[in-house]
């Protein structure tokens, strides 16, 4: 198959839809397919991301405007292919509003073309705290109405888009692909222990948290690692990632001393990874409730870490079925703090927790059943 993925970012300057894009363009050429990405150009210049053997990465002119579209139109006419749209719609140009990008997938279809349409996100939600987006919103169930009717295929990012969706176009056979970890999956066991030495001292617990710390997620570390100090005094916290420094700098007056407290700021793929295996609890408060769709979630699971993590408006079944993570009700900081401490004081407990974490990933997210998902298409990941 040839297949033209789409998306609003690619390494290096990229979120998580950029990084989960890199994987997936380059698992699915180790498949056998021919794979090309499209993505904007970073910070108006040309990248320096890494080639990956079998993916044809390309920049385009804007961010999938007129000029975008007739690039794409003209390379699928040379090169006939899969478009795979890796949709947020706040991050495809026009202030979140791109209308016309969507009507062009939808004529794209129209004229015979193989258009599947992965939603990370769905739409803005609706309210009263911000008026003057309750017209974006109503824009982008536009454009989410436009892209089902314009999709071969839908996929999810959580089987709680099934519900959100279900409004604005069939989506009842749409394919749930959990997104899986960006990060390295088995770091060497050599830079695993380089970074045990680094965090670990006098017999403290490591309490560590993996993202990018945006206002949300932040928002909920600010109420939760005050309450972890309150019942673990002792407690070290490693936040690890792009953004952890200077929340870190943030955060400071809450923590008990220098020592309860270390950002590692961005790191490798390989280092997070190794990062995330030197700690013994992981903490993961999410405001809406953990879902598949969450990259920094998925990176805790293949550490072998017991997660502790929230349950939300979000939250599928599948977390508390398989009990892969331990889960708290989202807003309760108390009780969160309670279970980092309950499985600090029992490492057979949290070494139980962490395994049978990885074995739910292993089954159910790694990226493998994407790939396949993908080239047998409406072939479901086994979410439910």
């Amino acid at each position: 198959m040839v297949w033209h993925l789409l998306t609003p970012e690619y390494p290096p300057d990229c979120g998580g839809v950029g990084d989960y894009t890199a994987i997936l363009a380059a698992a699915v050429a180790g498949a056998g397919d021919v794979v090309h990405v499209w993505h904007p150009c970073a910070s108006g210049a040309e990248s320096t991301a890494p080639a990956s053997a079998g993916v044809t990465r390309h920049e385009l002119p804007d961010r999938f405007g007129r000029r975008s579209r007739s690039v794409l139109a003209r390379a699928l006419s040379e090169t006939p292919g899969t478009i795979l749209v890796q949709y947020v719609p706040n991050a495809y140009g026009l202030r979140g509003g791109n209308v016309p990008f969507c009507r062009w997938l939808f004529r794209t279809r129209r004229a015979g073309g193989d258009v599947r349409v992965m939603f990370h996100e769905p739409f803005f939600y609706f309210g009263l705290e911000r008026p003057w987006r309750n017209a974006l919103a109503v824009t982008q169930r536009l454009m989410a109405t436009l892209l089902i009717r314009a999709s071969s295929t839908v996929y999810l990012s959580t089987e709680t888009w099934f519900q959100y969706l279900a409004p604005f176009g069939p989506v009842a056979g749409a394919s749930v692909l959990p997104i899986p970890a960006t990060l390295t999956i088995d770091p060497p066991a050599l830079i695993v222990a380089s970074w045990r030495d680094r965090v670990r001292g006098n017999g403290q617990v490591v309490v560590g948290h993996f993202g990018t710390y945006g206002d949300q997620v932040g928002a909920e570390l600010r109420q939760v690692l005050p309450a972890i100090w309150r019942t673990l005094p002792d407690a070290r916290v490693l936040l690890i990632g792009d953004g952890s420094r200077a929340f870190a700098d943030r955060l400071s007056p809450s923590a008990p001393c220098d020592a309860s407290l270390a950002a590692t700021g961005r790191l490798s793929a390989v280092d997070a990874a190794a990062a995330l295996r030197a700690c013994d609890v992981l903490i993961a408060p999410f405001p809406d409730g953990v879902t598949t769709r969450r990259t920094s979630l998925m990176a805790a699971l293949t550490s072998g870490r017991a997660v502790v993590t929230t349950d939300g408006p979000l939250t599928e079944r599948v977390w508390r079925e398989t009990d892969a993570v331990a889960l708290v009700p989202v807003g309760d900081a108390a009780s969160f703090a309670r279970e980092v401490k309950r499985l600090a004081d029992a490492p057979a407990l949290r070494a139980a927790l962490g395994a049978r974490g990885r074995r739910v990933y292993d089954e159910r997210f790694d990226l493998a059943h994407t790939v396949s998902a993908l080239r047998h298409a409406g072939v479901a990941v086994p979410v439910q």
